[in-house]
């Protein structure tokens, strides 16, 4: 038994890892972004007060939206992946050694309270 909770989780840390990785990639496209949107930003207003212009800032102000957008999407995409690093599974098997108290066992769906057994 100790074996397949061993084996739980050593598969469930893997799962993590490749979570963390994504999580990695994702932060350096969200700096990318980011950096762009900034450069966008500063160029848009730069072009602004030189040229007088129009279509020039629109032009950086079009980059900024996009680079946003872009932004955006990573925060979605690493708010979802950061389950991944939880360890629910192995955080249930291993309760003794985790002692993490959100482990708690749930009330009964059925309005009965739950009573410790003698």
């Amino acid at each position: 038994m100790f074996q397949s909770r061993l084996l739980l989780l050593v598969l469930e840390l893997e799962r993590a890892r490749h979570g963390v990785v994504s999580l990695l990639v994702l932060l350096v496209v969200a700096a990318i972004a980011g950096a762009t949107a900034w450069w966008a930003l500063w160029a848009g207003l730069i072009a602004l007060a030189v040229h007088l212009g129009l279509a020039l800032p629109w032009a950086c102000a079009g980059v900024l939206v996009i680079n946003l957008l872009v932004l955006g999407w990573v925060v979605a995409a690493m708010k979802s992946l950061t389950p991944l690093v939880s360890l629910p599974a192995s955080r249930r098997q291993f309760h003794w050694l985790f002692n993490d108290p959100r482990d708690q066992e749930e009330a009964p769906t059925d309005g009965r309270t739950a009573t410790p057994s003698a």
